[in-house]
């Protein structure tokens, strides 16, 4: 079973949330959903044995990296000012990263650990 770990739960997440659970059955997917709104992310995840819902301080470096450890791929739908923080973790956990923003010069700082680490070789 392959462990998709999603943080933001809002607007914009509203569809990939649905994708996900609609697949992960077929697709044996287990979907975590982080949000600072845990009504919210349950809100999204209530109707699926797939899904959990979490939430949390997404500064908080101790629980971001216990979920991002356990997951198989990261998406996040953050603001882009706090995918910095989640993008460190995954390359310190060797965990690949989907975003919808452009790649900032934060980013582009660790495009030496993400090749180092074969991130991109994967997808």
């Amino acid at each position: 079973m392959k462990t998709i770990l999603l943080f933001g739960a809002g607007k914009s997440a509203t569809v990939l949330i649905d994708y996900l659970l609609d697949n992960a059955v077929i697709e044996n997917w287990k979907v975590m959903v982080v949000d600072a709104n845990l009504e919210l992310a349950q809100s999204k995840t209530a109707h699926s044995q797939k899904a959990t819902a979490v939430s949390f301080d997404i500064l908080d470096a101790t629980e971001r990296g216990k979920y991002i450890r356990q997951a198989d791929i990261v998406i996040s739908l953050l603001p882009p000012t706090l995918h910095i923080e989640v993008a460190r973790d995954c390359v310190k956990y060797h965990r690949n990263l989907l975003t919808a923003s452009y790649v900032d010069d934060d980013i582009k700082k660790l495009e030496a650990e993400i090749a180092g680490n074969k991130l991109l070789e994967n997808y």
